[in-house]
């Protein structure tokens, strides 16, 4: 197989994978309680993980890479992913929350002017327009019914993007697979505390539709999902390895539809072009900043 066929394989898992993944959470969510669901299926991935990287030949953390795998973990996982649980939880449909989570690169930008990265002009306009498409969705209907899930959601897209941005910042394996293995450590740890602090129980038999749906969210959503963004970071440019940031909203809302009789409202047809062009004036200038330096370098 050739780097060609390969690289086009990684794409297209990254692009359907984690644009399903909300519909697979959706469903997990029917008998499985939102912040144990997330919990364990951390917990397993992880576990999978390092021992198949550890059998691979690969070295486990050290104890301080591991404790900073694992603190990126809580931000980046337990609040990015625990944040979409509990907002679905609360009955948001599961392409209206893909496309509040689209916005996380504009957050990135901003958590990445407190080390000094501040957006230039051209982010900034982005940042502006993508910010107006969230103001939109506000107003849909949807959204007015659940207003403690849109804050979490947001609160999701907030922690994501911190945790993207900390990931270079904080001493973690060289191994990117064992990094990733002790973020999601440290992301199953501090959901299961939240749940023991919340008091949250499961009420109902886990049902045959909901462990089918955690089987798919482990195996595909954080092992082979993972790995085919990992393959393609290294050899890609940045602009495309990104790309599923664009694409896989408009999966959810297409999946939603089609498999889970979601409504599409005129606020979220209003705000998609309004946040995934941000995303994507930001990510253009990004890039174009980036090919300036190099070439006066």
């Amino acid at each position: 197989m050739s780097e060609r066929v390969k690289v086009g394989l990684a794409l297209l898992s990254t692009y359907t994978i984690w644009g399903s993944t909300y519909l697979g959470m959706n469903y997990a969510l029917q008998s499985i309680p939102p912040l144990h669901l997330s919990a364990y299926r951390f917990l397993a991935a992880s576990v999978i993980m390092m021992l198949f990287m550890r059998w691979r030949g690969a070295s486990f953390p050290t104890v301080r890479e591991l404790l900073g795998g694992m603190g990126v973990g809580v931000i980046l996982l337990g609040v990015g992913n625990g944040g979409v649980v509990l907002g679905l939880n609360y009955h948001i449909p599961t392409g209206l929350t893909a496309l509040i989570l689209a916005s996380s690169p504009i957050w990135a930008a901003i958590f990445g002017g407190f080390w000094g990265l501040w957006p230039n002009r051209r982010e900034v306009i982005g940042l502006i327009v993508g910010f107006l498409g969230v103001i939109v969705l506000r107003f849909d209907g949807q959204i007015q019914a659940a207003p403690i899930g849109f804050i979490f959601l947001m609160l999701a897209a907030m922690g994501w993007s911190l945790g993207t941005v900390l990931i270079p910042r904080v001493r973690q394996s060289p191994n990117a697979y064992m990094a990733s293995g002790a973020q999601m450590l440290g992301a199953s740890i501090s959901l299961f505390v939240a749940a023991l602090l919340t008091g949250e129980q499961s009420t109902q038999a886990v049902t045959t539709t909901s462990l089918w749906a955690f089987a798919y969210l482990l195996i595909f959503g954080s092992l082979v999902g993972f790995t085919a963004y990992s393959y393609l970071v290294p050899r890609v440019r940045p602009a495309l390895a990104i790309s599923s940031a664009y694409v896989n909203p408009m999966v959810a809302v297409l999946l939603g539809t089609m498999l889970n009789q979601e409504s599409v409202s005129a606020y979220m047809l209003y705000a998609l072009p309004l946040i995934i062009g941000g995303v994507l004036l930001m990510s253009f200038a990004k890039l174009k900043k980036q090919t300036v330096t190099e070439a006066v370098a």
